[in-house]
């Protein structure tokens, strides 16, 4: 085992070293912490194994999340966006009731943690593109409406240069609660046929010096099941912009950005 150097001794850990003495000499080495198999079993480590089974859920519902965005998530997120959103989900689960270890992911329970939550932090769509978006849910929660009553020249912060036309993406995905179920040790999905359906509509590359208004992206429901309140459904909306090159449409890799911007 290592030995301590220098005048000065140490004992205890600090800086993820463990110093203390052995048969009249000063070690130093790596500190280990509890295994996994203490940490389950052992009544002092009831607050870690707590946190580390809620941890465990907003990891799930993350991916959850990532799963009902398809391949979105991937255009528009950055490199940090499965943490940001797992930090996202762990406030969520702090408002679900129940033991603590064993709270309900419930996105109905603080949506307010994950309207406005940005793909990409760095460029939040309400900085690129300022007109306002409406939502409204009708037939049961079958159809969710996106609407923007009007959008001009003056509403694009950060259009590239030669832009001619921006394109709108909406996105909706189920996600179901989720609950702690003992005889698994795991949470999961109360509604796991539903969990993370998911659909994408596109509006057609709309010109950015003209003013446009009653822009409508209607998102259907991919199931007609009864959807119950234990089903939260988000709703995403990005923004791309695009120039026109040998007639053909060509999208610039930035500025582009989405966001959540209700959960029903």
């Amino acid at each position: 085992m290592p030995k301590q150097n220098g005048l000065f001794k140490l004992k205890g850990t600090l800086q993820g070293k463990c110093y203390y003495q052995l048969n009249g000499q000063y070690i130093v080495r790596k500190a280990v912490g509890p295994s996994r198999e203490r940490i389950n079993t052992d009544p002092a480590f009831s607050n870690v194994k707590s946190n580390n089974q809620e941890f465990a859920a907003a990891s799930k519902l993350s991916k959850a999340l990532r799963q009902g965005l398809g391949d979105n998530a991937m255009r528009f997120k950055d490199s940090y966006m499965a943490g940001r959103l797992t930090g996202c989900c762990r406030k969520i689960i702090q408002k679900g009731s129940g033991l603590v270890g064993q709270r309900e992911a419930n996105l109905h329970n603080h949506p307010i943690a994950l309207i406005g939550f940005q793909l990409k932090k760095e460029l939040p769509l309400e900085q690129i593109y300022t007109a306002k978006p409406k939502t409204k849910s009708h037939n049961s929660r079958h159809q969710i409406d996106i609407n923007i009553p009007k959008s001009n020249s003056n509403h694009h912060n950060q259009k590239p240069i030669n832009a001619t036309h921006f394109q709108l993406t909406a996105a909706l995905s189920l996600v179901s609660n989720l609950q702690w179920e003992s005889n698994e040790n795991a949470y999961q999905p109360t509604h796991s046929e539903l969990h993370t359906l998911n659909i994408t509509n596109q509006t057609q590359p709309l010109l950015c010096k003209i003013e446009h208004t009653h822009i409508h992206m209607p998102l259907h429901m991919p199931t007609t099941v009864e959807l119950q309140n234990t089903i939260a459904i988000t709703v995403w909306l990005g923004i791309t912009y695009l120039k026109i090159d040998d007639g053909n449409y060509v999208t610039y890799q930035s500025p582009k950005a989405m966001a959540c911007i209700a959960v029903q």
